[in-house]
């Protein structure tokens, strides 16, 4: 475990920011607003995957492209520095603020281009802007909550993914089906616009009201400072601390990088999964998988965080890395069998099972990252967490997919094929990596 020296000297607003049980709750409540609107600017494309495919005439394999590896290029090589900025600043929040107008602004920007390059172009601004959010939020609750509570804080954070997720498809299919009746809208002085488009522009608008919300968070004092490391550590003592701890860190991030590989390509591609294979509508899809997102992703959320803080409490050290293990071994069969299902209905009963039981890892995986990694580098540790998980993740979750679907088969129909193949081989690689890194994890946390 790391070497622990006293916290950082604080100011009264630091102290009452420290202490304050409400106040810290409410900053975990602001940032956990924000994610939900950055899953909702970064996720609204999934449920509008045809018209822009007949719009713009693209494949699937390009859409992939929308959907994760734009999005994800930049947002991975902007967090390393994002990540070092984080570690050395003392104003945490202000760089939030900033990222949430940045991103806002490219989202609004996807509602007005009209070719595959131009979205490209604005979803890597997305993308950019979002990767403010994640290193600065986790390196802030990780200093407002002591190690006992912070698996269930941050978790209360992760939900806002799956939430954000979850209203992104009821938002947008409702939005998509308004102006698809209406054909779309014309804009004073902008001019005429596709329903897609329209949707971009509306989910962007909120942006504004959330980056305030921001200017309110308070800086805390920095907790856990480890002893043999400078207050304000330079990016390469990031990738040493982790190079020298290897089989730790290779085996946690690598598991967390091929588990949001499957989760985010799922994701992204059940949706139209659903609008192929049984019929159903946009808003149809939004309604039902979105209600799926919301209730199952918040509930296996926070259910992974309280019970982590129990096991811990009962003297598991190693509670979080633990509560992963059994919720990936537990969640394989139904998201296998989700996709091959006969009806609709059984297809989603599968994934809300599914997911109730795998989103209890999300906020207790990062939070075991945390837990290893000294304040002065958890920026910048996040950052290269989420460099590996976004390449891998979303760079790679929506183009394995697609790929399987239009250079294997070659069929647009086979796409459950597809979501079920990647399951099937994806799983027992993570379930290999998490029983490599929890003697390691343990070591450290008990060391």
């Amino acid at each position: 475990m790391v070497t622990v020296a006293a916290a950082e000297g604080q100011g009264p607003d630091q102290e009452a920011a420290t202490k304050g049980g409400f106040y810290r709750w409410l900053v975990v409540a602001i940032l956990f607003t924000g994610y939900c609107f950055s899953a909702i600017d970064a996720r609204v494309l999934t449920l509008m995957v045809e018209p822009i495919q007949r719009d713009l005439g693209l494949t699937d394999f390009e859409i992939s492209l929308l959907q994760g590896f734009a999005f994800s290029l930049l947002y991975s090589i902007a967090a390393l520095p994002i990540g070092r900025f984080v570690d050395r600043t003392k104003r945490r929040a202000t760089l939030i603020v900033w990222g949430v107008l940045f991103w806002s602004l490219m989202t609004a920007a996807c509602g007005f281009t009209s070719s595959f390059i131009g979205l490209f172009l604005a979803r890597v601004g997305v993308g950019v802007g979002e990767a403010t959010l994640s290193p600065t939020a986790y390196s802030l609750i990780s200093d407002y909550f002591e190690r006992r509570r912070r698996a269930l804080a941050i978790s209360f954070y992760a939900i806002g993914y799956p939430i954000g997720g979850g209203l992104a498809l009821l938002i947008g299919g409702w939005l998509l089906a308004r102006f698809t009746k209406t054909g779309g809208a014309t804009l004073p002085w902008l001019g005429s616009f596709e329903p897609w488009q329209m949707v971009f522009l509306c989910v962007a608008a909120p942006g504004i009201l959330v980056a305030a919300l921001m200017m309110t968070i308070r800086e805390p004092a920095r907790q856990e400072l480890a002893a043999n490391l400078s207050v304000q550590s330079s990016l390469r003592e990031g990738f040493d601390y982790i190079a020298e701890r290897w089989a730790l860190f290779g085996s946690l991030i690598g598991s967390l990088s091929l588990i949001a590989l499957l989760a985010i390509g799922t994701a992204l591609w059940f949706p139209t999964f659903l609008i192929r294979s049984y019929g159903m509508s946009p808003a149809e899809v939004g309604m039902s998988y979105g209600m799926i997102m919301l209730t199952c992703g918040t509930v296996g959320t926070l259910s992974g965080g309280w019970l982590a803080g129990r096991l811990m409490q009962g003297g598991r050290a190693d509670a979080n890395m633990r509560v992963v293990l059994i919720a990936t071994l537990l969640k394989g069969v139904p998201l296998i069998i989700a996709p091959l299902m006969p009806t609709a209905f059984l297809s989603l009963t599968m994934m809300a099972i599914g997911t109730l039981i795998g989103q209890a890892s999300q906020g207790v995986m990062l939070t075991a990252i945390q837990d290893v990694t000294p304040n002065q580098l958890r920026g910048q540790v996040t950052a290269i967490s989420l460099l590996c998980v976004n390449l891998v993740g979303m760079g790679l979750g929506a183009s394995v997919i697609a790929a399987i679907t239009d250079f294997g088969f070659g069929d647009q129909a086979a796409l459950g094929y597809s979501i079920a193949i990647a399951g099937g081989v994806v799983l027992p690689l993570i379930i290999g990596l998490l029983l490599v890194a929890l003697p390691h994890y343990r070591r450290a946390i008990e060391g």
